[in-house]
């Protein structure tokens, strides 16, 4: 009796050897397997609008890679907002987007979800709790072999072209850039998905989640020469006889050609992104004869901005305008190594006419508001300090030196901005297979399941040993 129960111990044994070492060896081969995941064949883009870039449409915010609480671009710079996982396409204002500008497929693809139907308000006058749930606005999402697809948000009312099921090519018309859903400026928010992982195309899947690493890049080179990055650069600017608002300036308005004799003031104005700390606004209005009609340096500026509006100007003065053109000059001075430089630098002029009349005309929308232009740069340059008499052609109660700063930063989207896009992009992985954004690997509970896997075949191997 005692051999053969003997013999059925150790057997047991065995087996229990066996199954622990194959679930580790297994769990160990799994994590090993994840861990190596291959990069997913890479999809080329091209552009997501149908306009010059970037005299027309450009780059608003870019693809957030801070984990963390903050916002980095993929150069580790400003040009980010937390939360965003795409890149925002802009045009200047509303009288650009009310032209029609086309949002077109950045690849071939199948239309898998589209809405419509929504009010080009964004969140203007209102808040995010008005379009909860439907935060992309009217958009349409399109599939891509491999696992890829493209999400195109904030479109124009009543602007989609295509329905769900459609075959598209790359280049046709999905709709236009509008103001619908969580958004304050007309723009497409254009996003890169390839499963679950949500990716920016200016530095590729491998990239993603690590600012100031590149990867290979999904945008075609034509688009890429097109858009080079830019730190600071112009959204709006021209003349104007009346402080302007920032919902005026979005409009379109406050920018012109010319102004009568009889205007109150005359007001030079900008509207820039990508501002810093302790930047500052130098203003200058040359006459017609070229002598300095005003000159004002305002104040450093306190935090990061995206969206910067400032001003400044001179009531008509007692003796009338002189007639003729006058130039305004705008530079924006900024810190680096201790000297004083142009980051930013764009000039102006205007026709102050002859005619006379009860008061200015209104400001209609012209095409004179200039297109975002690169930054005349001229970082070798360095400033000399501000004159006391610069500033001596605004003093009095003639003058109207002001500035307005703008809020620093667009509305930030809750944390279910795409998947809550309702019937654009429907969930189509379990949560628990998902990776951290940005990790390649995978998910944490994987790796640790396997650890205890191979934790218990060892302490298997242990116990039978000691036997």
């Amino acid at each position: 009796m005692f051999r053969p129960m003997m013999f059925r111990t150790r057997a047991s044994e065995r087996l229990l050897f066996s199954t622990l070492l194959s679930a580790g060896l297994a769990g160990w081969a799994l994590a090993g397997a994840r861990a190596q995941q291959t990069v997913p064949p890479p999809i080329t883009l091209g552009s997501p609008v149908a306009c010059a870039v970037p005299e027309i449409c450009w780059v608003q915010n870019y693809f957030d890679h801070d984990p963390g609480p903050g916002a980095e671009d993929h150069t580790c710079g400003h040009r980010a907002y937390q939360r965003h996982f795409g890149i925002d396409m802009r045009v200047a204002n509303l009288r650009v987007m009310r032209e029609g500008i086309p949002v077109i497929a950045a690849a071939d693809g199948v239309v898998a979800g589209t809405r419509d139907g929504m009010e080009d308000t964004g969140i203007l006058e209102t808040d995010a709790s008005a379009v909860r749930g439907r935060e992309c606005g009217n958009g349409v999402v399109l599939r891509h072999p491999d696992g890829w697809t493209t999400q195109y948000c904030h479109l124009r009312k009543g602007s989609i072209d295509v329905t769900k099921g459609q075959t598209v090519k790359k280049g046709d018309p999905l709709g236009e850039i509008g103001l619908s859903g969580l958004t304050q400026f007309p723009h497409v928010h254009f996003e890169v998905r390839n499963g679950n992982t949500r990716v920016d195309p200016f530095v590729g899947f491998e990239a993603t989640g690590k600012c100031g690493t590149a990867g290979a890049r999904l945008f075609e080179p034509k688009f890429l020469e097109k858009t080079p990055y830019v730190e600071t650069g112009l959204l709006n600017a021209g003349f104007t006889s009346r402080p302007p608002k920032g919902s005026e300036v979005l409009n379109g308005e406050h920018a012109n050609d010319t102004l009568p004799l009889d205007a109150p003031a005359l007001i030079y104005w900008v509207e820039l992104f990508g501002t810093h700390p302790g930047d500052q606004d130098r203003f200058t209005i040359f006459a017609p004869d070229g002598s300095v009609f005003m000159r004002q340096t305002r104040p450093a500026l306190k935090t990061h901005s995206a969206r910067h509006l400032a001003f400044a100007g001179k009531r008509r003065p007692a003796s009338g305008f002189m007639p003729g053109t006058y130039r305004g000059v705008f530079e924006l001075l900024r810190n680096e190594v201790g000297q004083t430089k142009i980051a930013f630098q764009l000039e102006g002029t205007l026709r102050l006419g002859e005619q006379t009349g009860a008061g200015p005309p209104p400001a209609p929308p012209s095409s004179a508001t200039p297109p975002p232009t690169q930054p005349t740069a001229r970082p070798a340059q360095t400033v000399p300090p501000t004159d006391a008499s610069d500033n001596a052609a605004t003093a009095g109660p003639a003058a109207t030196p002001v500035a307005v700063v703008a809020p620093a930063t667009p509305p930030q989207p809750p944390p279910s901005f795409s998947e809550r896009a309702e019937n654009l992009l429907p969930v189509t992985l379990p949560r628990a297979l998902r990776s951290p954004r940005g990790a390649k690997g995978p998910p944490p509970w994987i790796i640790g399941a396997a650890l205890i896997s191979v934790i218990l075949a060892m302490a298997g191997i242990a116990f039978l040993t000691r036997r």
